[in-house]
């Protein structure tokens, strides 16, 4: 479903050319992580989103390419809140990797062996801002938002000079989102829909093309970044962003004036307010 080849929704934080932390971690996410050559044991955090597979599939790979290269260094591993239906982070980390679990052999990251696991477990029923870890001059915050039944966390990370929003998976229709990205640098949103989908269940649960921009002009972005991209199989093409990048962008631009750029695998962006949008594959 994710269409012309691109790989799943995954993100990447350079700070002072360092890799400060990853947001999501889909199934073929390490590997882009190796293709570009990414120093893992560097990065010290890691925000899941939520807990649909496209998203956090590639944990087990990751975390076992962690521990069998000695990783020494403590991680941190943000995710939301569970429900009926989706288990909290901290019980999905027990089913996956308990001594009961789907890779009880990996049950040593519960022990600091062969590195210290730091977990939290954001309440995504909490509609403030939750601070969720520092780094040097970087502060993160997660909150809660709307994306049918599962559990969902968007991210804001910031920094001396810049401000990012992760709006992950979302309906783009939360006054308390339009708040916490206010005054944005870059805003990193799905767009997973055309216009096509406005009468459709799956606007309950993703967002359309104009909420996506309303949501960003009135919070004052700077620069729309959009992403998680999905292409349809015969006669459902209408409804996938991938159908018509025109039309979407268009709806978009109804309300939402700023900069937009489409993300593609292994683009960099620079999040500083005097260099907007440099960047290559």
């Amino acid at each position: 479903m994710h269409g012309g080849g691109r790989g799943s929704a995954a993100y990447l934080l350079l700070h002072e050319g360092r890799p400060a932390t990853i947001v999501d971690m889909g199934g073929d996410t390490p590997t882009a992580l190796a293709r570009a050559g990414v120093r893992t044991d560097r990065i010290w955090t890691l925000m899941i989103s939520h807990l649909h597979p496209d998203h956090v599939s590639g944990l087990p790979d990751f975390l076992w390419g962690e521990m069998v290269a000695g990783r020494d260094r403590p991680l941190t591993l943000v995710g939301p809140s569970g429900s009926a239906t989706v288990p909290a982070l901290d019980t999905f980390l027990e089913r996956s990797f308990g001594a009961d679990g789907a890779f009880p052999f990996m049950a040593g990251l519960f022990d600091g062996d062969p590195f210290e696991l730091k977990t939290k477990t954001v309440d995504v029923d909490a509609r403030t801002p939750q601070a969720i870890a520092e780094l040097d001059s970087l502060r993160f915050h997660a909150l809660g938002v709307p994306h049918g039944s599962t559990p969902a966390l968007a991210f804001r990370v910031e920094g001396p000079d810049f401000r990012v929003v992760f709006a992950g998976d979302q309906t783009a229709r939360l006054e308390a989102f339009t708040r916490f990205s206010a005054a944005t640098d870059i805003l990193v949103v799905h767009a997973m829909l055309t216009p096509h989908a406005e009468n459709s269940t799956l606007a309950d649960v993703v967002a359309l093309p104009g909420d996506l921009g309303r949501q960003a002009s009135e919070a004052g972005v700077r620069h729309l970044v959009i992403g998680h991209l999905m292409g349809g199989r015969d006669g459902e093409d209408d409804v996938w962003s991938l159908a018509s990048m025109d039309e979407l962008i268009s709806d978009i631009r109804e309300s939402y004036s700023g900069m937009i750029t489409v993300a593609s695998d292994g683009r960099c962006i620079a999040l500083t307010r005097d260099s907007r949008a440099a960047g290559s594959h």
